[in-house]
């Protein structure tokens, strides 16, 4: 009998966002040398960190074998719901960004864990009315412009070790992400319900509230995008969003979290972000229609989808050869 080394079953998903994120600013280094220009840096680590909290709170999601499209929507309402909140309130306010995206997360929950519809049907629903909601809120869209824009600038532009402090809150939330998912019982019963569906009944586990735990810490998350993109803008911004639904997913699944549920790892998914952060940046230094961008995000979610079909093949050809 033959004897065939063990290939890991997940690890070598990880491996792929840091191999596209070297090879992107590689690229993008030799085609576009204004790219390693320190102020489109700093612009790339800002934009990746509002793009790293919504595929994080995203990963949540798909992790439980579902997914979120309206999460691009719930940033738009996180950010006016902030900045009408620290108008009101004073800087406190913003925090009720994240609630706001907490009360989404939990009627997409409700409807998908409890009700039954589909993840589709439910978050494309939420996407429609969340973002009239925001549009409601401001006037048609409005800008919200906050009262005391010296210290969110300070908080987003006055580097403290390295960082301005908003984007170490991120980093905070970040980790905290990484602790929910590996540490606590909720983040095991997601990964386990992604897994195996069937099995969770039997360790008398609620689906439902499972499912909804996925789906409130996804729309914490976007929530919590939603405010650092309005300290980092000084103005609650409506009709933000559009897009970043997609670029959430592709983040994510490059970062490694399967499309078919139960793996993840939140450190992968922060790199798959910074990679899409990175394309998207170095396609517009190089003149290329943002049109065209839309369609490498496009190609990078199917290439990611055919990587995890080619993952799981192996997987099973190599169990079969030590068999």
């Amino acid at each position: 009998m033959r004897v065939h080394a063990p290939i890991p079953r997940f690890g070598g998903r990880f491996l792929v966002a840091p191999l596209c994120l070297g090879i992107g600013v590689l690229a993008f280094a030799i085609t576009a040398p204004e790219f390693l220009n320190t102020g489109n840096l700093q612009s790339i680590v800002a934009q990746m960190w509002i793009l790293g909290l919504l595929a994080v709170g995203q990963m949540f999601a798909i992790a439980s074998r579902g997914f979120d499209i309206s999460v691009g929507a719930t940033v738009a309402l996180s950010s006016t719901i902030a900045a009408l909140g620290a108008n009101f309130f004073g800087l406190p306010g913003l925090f009720l960004g994240p609630l706001a995206g907490l009360g989404v997360g939990t009627l997409n929950g409700v409807l998908i864990g409890f009700v039954g519809v589909q993840p589709i049907v439910a978050t494309l629903g939420m996407l429609v009315g969340v973002r009239g909601l925001s549009l409601l809120l401001t006037d048609d869209g409005q800008v919200v412009p906050l009262n005391d824009t010296a210290t969110a600038a300070r908080l987003a532009f006055d580097p403290v070790l390295g960082l301005p402090p908003a984007y170490w809150g991120a980093v905070a939330f970040v980790g905290l992400a990484a602790w929910i998912l590996n540490r606590l019982a909720v983040g095991r019963r997601i990964l386990m319900l992604g897994s195996n569906p069937d099995a969770i009944h039997l360790v008398g586990i609620s689906f439902a509230r499972t499912q909804i735990r996925a789906y409130q810490l996804c729309g914490f998350y976007a929530g919590l995008a939603g405010v650092l993109l309005t300290i980092r803008a000084g103005t609650g911004l409506p009709t933000e969003g559009t897009g970043m639904e997609l670029q959430s997913i592709a983040a994510a699944v490059i970062g490694g979290t399967a499309l078919s549920g139960g793996v993840a790892r939140v450190s992968s998914v922060v790199l798959g972000a910074a990679f899409v952060q990175v394309l998207l940046t170095g396609l517009n230094l190089q003149g290329v229609s943002p049109f065209v961008a839309q369609i490498a995000v496009g190609l990078v979610i199917i290439g990611s989808g055919l990587l995890e079909y080619a993952i799981r093949h192996l997987a099973q050809v190599n169990s079969r050869s030590r068999t």
